[in-house]
């Protein structure tokens, strides 16, 4: 495969994706929001083109069996994106779904999202209350004048007040529910490929090509298709945390901060990169993520009111403290099992029969692992790294806080671990025994389909333990530095810049 071939394939790859992620959500999306998706499609088309490396092909041109496993993988992922893309454009395409069944095909966490907007845009004084979402109390009908949204209704609403900015934004545009989730979908797809892509070339070097070479086998895995499925923040979490913190390394701070403060806001678990910027003495940083973190505050307040932040400091915190908010899974022995919070496992062994295992064991547990948290975090900060290692570090650190939370479920928390993977494919070096670690690790993250007793809790501790181990190790496998000795990392903008 010559040079020239292998990098228009790759290319041509791309387009292709940025082209199935838009071209079935236009009937949805009407005239002007279609125009719209257009231009985003055709403006991330251009940018991907332009930041897939010559080098890219070099490896594949020496190795032929390479070249035919990533074609097969660009094929599944060519498949897999286009019918998730039909599904969300479309809920009767059931055949589109991540999993064609009525479990997955009939969940929507961002449904959350839009009912508490709707109840703050009512002046509801505690949208967080049990009684609005159905997930604690089988059989309530909620009222909503959202078009579509009831058969989704479910999941209750965790989220920090300021994150309600979007949701207020998006059923003051339309009130279709169908609509809001197509051009979600549409959003949160484009940004992950370019973001990929662009971490992949901002790397560099062969651990960014490899990372490029395995984007098809990210994007078509069950945890990336199910996060954007659901419409879940998390995909847009890691994408405001990452490109915020290469912002940072490329000196603008200013825009940094405010895509990692919307972050913070939204998610909390971000602000563990805040400690990384404390170790670092980045104090120009922490000053513009912590100054827009306020003022996304300050926003909600004036336009949501107060009643929103007083119901999650007096109602839904102590909930979450207590575990009571995330209550309703515990009754089904596949979300208990493929729930991989930290405080999870104390959860997993209770419903094993194992003794002791209570609410409040589950809380000491979340607290002490918080605590663990901040300390890699600070460890992280007082690494001496340079783009690769601080993007494994991001990931892992990312990876590691979304499992504070009670509920994390595989579904989609992991897919920032098969992200890190990929950027720790260049360690395996064509070892077979890496080779084979890789995708048995790779594997076991994913999980097989729903098991039965026995079998089921030990894939999810297996797909838990792995996870998990994998993010401490890239995080302890090199001793910290006194930020003195830490080698800084190069701004790259030129280099990065397309030619």
């Amino acid at each position: 495969m010559e040079t020239r071939r292998a990098q228009l394939a790759v290319r041509i790859f791309l387009v292709a994706v940025c082209a199935l992620i838009v071209l079935f959500a236009l009937p949805r999306l009407g005239p002007l929001a279609g125009a719209g998706a257009v231009l985003l499609g055709v403006g991330a088309a251009v940018l991907v083109i332009r930041w897939v490396p010559e080098a890219m092909a070099a490896g594949v041109r020496r190795r032929p069996v390479l070249a035919v496993l990533w074609t097969l993988a660009a094929l599944l992922a060519l498949v897999q994106v286009g019918r998730l893309s039909a599904f969300m454009a479309d809920h009767d395409r059931l055949w589109g779904s991540a999993v064609p069944i009525p479990k997955a095909s009939e969940h929507m966490c961002m449904s959350a999202y839009v009912l508490a907007a709707e109840l703050s845009r009512r002046g509801e004084p505690n949208l967080y209350d049990e009684r609005f979402y159905p997930a604690f109390r089988e059989g309530i009908v909620v009222e909503t004048t959202i078009a579509g949204l009831q058969p989704y209704l479910q999941d209750p609403f965790e989220y920090p007040p300021p994150f309600l900015l979007l949701p207020r934004a998006a059923i003051g545009l339309t009130n279709d529910f169908m609509a809001m989730r197509t051009a979600w979908f549409v959003l949160q797809a484009l940004g992950l490929v370019v973001v990929a892509v662009w971490l992949a070339r901002w790397v560099g070097g062969r651990s960014g090509l490899l990372a490029l070479f395995l984007l098809p086998v990210f994007l078509a895995s069950l945890q990336t298709m199910l996060g954007l499925q659901f419409g879940q923040f998390h995909i847009a979490t890691l994408l405001l945390s990452l490109v915020g913190m290469t912002l940072f390394v490329e000196r603008r701070p200013a825009l940094g901060g405010a895509l990692l403060g919307f972050a913070i806001v939204s998610k909390l678990f971000p602000g563990l990169l805040l400690v990384v910027l404390l170790a670092r003495r980045r104090w120009r940083e922490l000053g513009w993520t912590v100054g827009f973190s306020a003022l996304y505050a300050l926003l909600g307040l004036v336009l949501l009111g107060g009643a929103p932040f007083q119901a999650f400091l007096t109602y839904q915190l102590p909930r979450i403290a207590s575990g009571e908010a995330f209550a309703f899974f515990e009754r089904d022995p596949f979300l208990i099992s493929r729930n991989f919070a930290v405080s999870g496992i104390v959860t997993k062994l209770h419903y094993l029969g194992v003794p002791g295992m209570g609410q409040g064991l589950a809380g000491l547990v979340g607290w002490l692992y918080t605590l663990l948290l901040l300390w890699l975090a600070w460890r992280a900060g007082k690494g001496g790294t340079d783009r690769l290692l601080e993007v494994q570090d991001w990931l892992a650190l990312l990876s590691l806080g979304a499992l504070r939370s009670p509920l994390a479920p595989s579904a989609y928390v992991v897919a920032s671990v098969l992200w890190l993977l990929t950027f720790l494919a260049g360690d395996v070096r064509g070892r077979w025994q890496w080779v084979v670690a890789f995708v048995v690790a790779w594997a076991a993250i994913m999980g097989p389909p729903p098991l039965e007793g026995a079998a089921e809790f030990i894939v999810g501790f297996l797909g838990q333990g792995t996870a998990i181990g994998i993010c401490l190790w890239v995080l302890l496998r090199r001793p910290a530095l006194p930020v003195e000795d830490a080698v800084p990392v190069t701004p790259v903008v030129a280099a990065a810049s397309p030619a």
